[in-house]
């Protein structure tokens, strides 16, 4: 696990999951403009989109994090009432005065009853995606609302743009899990496979003051016990459940839920790009398979993960499958009416409009 690529402290620090993220989904803009004039599209149209589909993207995938990840009251409270929010990191060193917390780099206000550190305030941390925090079906939601936007001011043919597109984005979503491998998150559940990866972690107990080590969370495990811990969060979840106890340096093998979506989406792109992008009956096909496949995926590897990634109906589904199935049935339904008609010999009108007007 390296959850950053340099030195959070030094002069550029670069967080792993966010810097593969962004220079995964370059690559893939890069990608879909080389080959944009094969679909009859100018290439300033398509790095126009894609701006503005990777800024709503953004936008949308922390939206969706701060609504339905669990962690909504949090954000509201460092706006409203830092002194409700206890950071594990530093809910538990002692203090006086707000200045004894910021001496010990534990947050910015003392609780004025407890006597423990709180975070400062901070009413625009639900915006900060940088700092991690991006659900992706959120971002992916918002950015298609604005590209078709995007393609009906430009007078753009729909089918030509997301058939061109959907390839690239199958491809920046490996980036993006392989990020998430190095920061430790959207883990799997605990198993004996030989797949079956642990992350590290240090855990120890608290001093006779209650306190931790710097940087060392918090915990308060589900027998009342409570420990001090550092490390990936499976570590932290696994301290937090009793399923290990210190000393300990490694969390139990979990699934490596990252790498299943990573080469599920390899297979999806290089599906998409060597095989339905040159057998395509109908305009939107390549599309409309991405998103039905990548649903579908994604729906069966959320049941192998046990991060905090937002449950519902009893944690019987979480909010991705909930997004997921709409996604299948609307892929399938548009699919079905596509491959009901006899195959289309000039799918995106290329031989009668070889390039968009601008």
């Amino acid at each position: 696990m390296h959850p950053w690529l340099t030195s959070p402290d030094g002069f550029f620090p670069l967080p792993s999951y966010f810097t593969l993220l962004m220079v995964g989904f370059m690559i893939a803009i890069y990608i879909a403009w080389r080959r944009s004039t094969r679909f009859g599209i100018d290439p300033d149209d398509l790095l126009d989109l894609s701006l503005y589909m990777l800024l709503a993207g953004l936008v949308g995938a922390r939206l969706l994090h701060v609504i339905a990840d669990g962690y909504f009251t949090d954000y509201v409270h460092l706006c409203t009432d830092p002194l409700q929010v206890e950071v594990p990191s530093f809910v538990h060193v002692s203090c006086q005065v707000d200045a004894d917390c910021v001496t010990a780099e534990a947050g910015a206000l003392c609780h004025p009853e407890q006597h423990t550190c709180r975070p400062a305030q901070d009413c625009f941390a639900a915006l900060k995606f940088w700092q991690g925090g991006l659900a992706f079906y959120g971002g992916f939601i918002l950015a298609v609302a604005i590209g078709v936007r995007f393609i009906w001011k430009r007078r753009l043919i729909f089918a030509r743009m997301a058939d061109l597109c959907a390839p690239s984005i199958a491809f920046g979503l490996i980036w993006g899990r392989v990020g998430c491998l190095l920061a430790g998150c959207c883990f799997g559940t605990v198993t004996e496979s030989a797949a079956g990866l642990s992350f590290p972690g240090s855990a120890r107990l608290p001093s006779a003051a209650g306190a931790c080590p710097k940087d060392f969370d918090l915990i308060v495990t589900e027998a009342g016990e409570k420990l001090c811990a550092i490390g990936s969060p499976a570590f932290v979840q696994h301290i937090e459940a009793g399923l290990i106890h210190p000393p300990v340096h490694h969390s139990l093998p979990v699934h490596p839920t990252q790498l299943y979506e990573a080469v599920f989406c390899l297979l999806l792109t290089l599906y998409l790009f060597f095989w339905r992008s040159r057998h395509v009956r109908f305009g939107t096909q390549v599309w409309w398979e991405m998103c039905g496949l990548y649903a579908l995926g994604r729906f069966l590897i959320e049941y192998f993960r046990n991060d905090d990634r937002g449950l519902w109906l009893g944690g019987v589904l979480s909010t991705s499958q909930l997004i997921a199935l709409p996604f299948m049935v609307v892929s399938a339904w548009w699919l079905w009416q596509g491959l009901r008609r006899p195959p289309v010999a000039d799918p995106y009108g290329l031989l009668t409009a070889p390039l968009e007007p601008r």
